[in-house]
């Protein structure tokens, strides 16, 4: 690719880009026009002149002007989507977009469905229950967009959506990684294994764990089908499509500007560290993400993908959310290190993470976990340990007594004081 002045064709068109839609927004939008006044883009290193833009701040936003608050670029008429986010926070953001913002939604879902291997001729099973939130939508349109067939599951409990599977014969599902394990489970719990045998993909996202190695070998297992990978955010769009040949994700930076942040100091990581994924969606005008906080923590690598892909290659894919990382005794835990560990040393059902503080003031980690075999549990113990350099308490119990889980996972309970585990911290602006 050729350059001018160092700079490649295809970062000369990702300025261009920025730049049109910077201007766009700081002339047309309430929220956004006084954050973007003055700021001038010379070269993408002026990026970080631009605010950051927190969850917090739009659901701060919506609350001072419902129902949508003032992220709108256009005129109320000019939106004809709306939909919702799953409320991480403990409160929902809703989220409308234009005709020509959608299109680009689902397109980024084509994309995502695509680097899968779905193509036309594919059934793609939608096994999530819809309702008001754009993920599961997009993933509609995305099918469509990616030639295949959607065949939507919302409404249906797991039996009746292993029934719908014998009778579409889906070659591909998309769902969470906790749900494709419980579906898998209940399938062999009601001897519908069949239903699963037309699948030949199972597409995960919405949560961590399809780039954990353990998590990924047990679906695969399980639905005798490759599993893959992808990230999304309804308030940026599709960022990260599965890399088929080595696991992980790729991110969109033809569609996105990605940056890696210390969330504390909110400079740059440096190569293999730890930082939160900051997002600039460059074709989504109506209700822009201008140098979004995801939350979300991935680690920085130099290396480019083994196969070529494009796009920085995450090869552990989304580590876990910067506010689930927990300290413990000095050390910084992520509650899906726990659970890789926990899938590789046995065969485990349910599971339950739980942090709290003993009468001495130390801080502990219990871990409750349906174990095959009760005896596992001195050997995970012993594994926790050295791999995370941590006493971790692991009590095995009877299966069922742990709720189960299927859509977004809820296993971690964090009995400390507030102060131990509090919101994200401030990015310096």
């Amino acid at each position: 690719m050729g350059t001018e002045n160092g700079t490649t064709a295809h970062e000369q068109l990702r300025l261009a880009r920025l730049r049109e839609l910077v201007a766009l927004v700081a002339e047309r939008n309430p929220f956004q026009a006084a954050r973007l006044a003055g700021v001038r883009l010379a070269s993408m290193d002026d990026l970080r002149r631009l605010p950051l833009t927190s969850k917090e701040e739009l659901l701060a936003d919506q609350a001072a002007h419902p129902p949508h608050g003032t992220n709108l670029t256009y005129a109320p008429d000019r939106y004809t989507h709306v939909h919702q986010t799953s409320g991480t926070l403990g409160a929902t953001l809703w989220i409308p977009d234009t005709a020509e913002d959608w299109a680009w939604m689902c397109a980024g879902l084509g994309a995502v469905l695509r680097a899968a291997g779905v193509g036309p001729g594919d059934r793609v099973a939608l096994a999530y229950s819809f309702g008001p939130y754009l993920a599961f939508w997009a993933a509609y349109g995305g099918t469509q967009a990616a030639g295949a067939m959607a065949v939507p599951l919302g409404g249906m409990d797991s039996v009746q959506r292993l029934q719908a599977f014998e009778e579409y014969r889906p070659t591909v599902a998309m769902c969470t990684p906790t749900y494709a394990v419980h579906l898998a489970r209940t399938a062999r719990s009601m001897r519908l294994e069949g239903a699963l045998a037309s699948v030949r993909r199972v597409i995960c996202g919405g949560e961590p764990g399809a780039s954990l190695p353990a998590v990924r070998a047990e679906i695969e297992a399980a639905w005798d089908a490759r599993c893959f990978d992808q990230y999304g955010l309804s308030e940026s769009g599709p960022c990260g499509i599965p890399c088929a040949e080595h696991g992980g994700i790729h991110l969109r930076e033809d569609e996105f500007v990605c940056e890696i942040l210390d969330p504390s100091s909110g400079e740059a990581v440096a190569e293999g560290e730890l930082g939160e994924l900051v997002v600039t969606a460059l074709g989504r005008t109506g209700y822009p993400a201008i140098r979004y906080r995801t939350g979300d923590s991935v680690r920085a690598h130099g290396e480019p993908c083994p196969a070529g892909h494009p796009g920085r290659w995450l090869s552990e894919g989304i580590l876990g959310r910067i506010d689930d990382m927990v300290v413990i005794r000095g050390m910084n835990v992520f509650p899906t290190a726990i659970e890789q560990l926990l899938r590789d040393s046995a065969a485990i059902g349910e599971f339950r993470i739980t942090f709290y503080r003993d009468p001495a003031a130390m801080d502990e980690v219990k871990v409750e976990v349906e174990l095959a075999r009760p005896l596992d549990a001195r050997a995970i113990q012993a594994r926790m340990r050295h791999k995370l350099g941590l006493r971790v308490r692991i009590v095995p119990v009877q299966a069922g007594v742990l709720p189960v889980q299927q859509g977004k996972a809820r296993r971690v309970h964090d009995l400390r004081r507030p102060a131990t585990a509090g919101p994200l911290p401030a990015l310096a602006r």
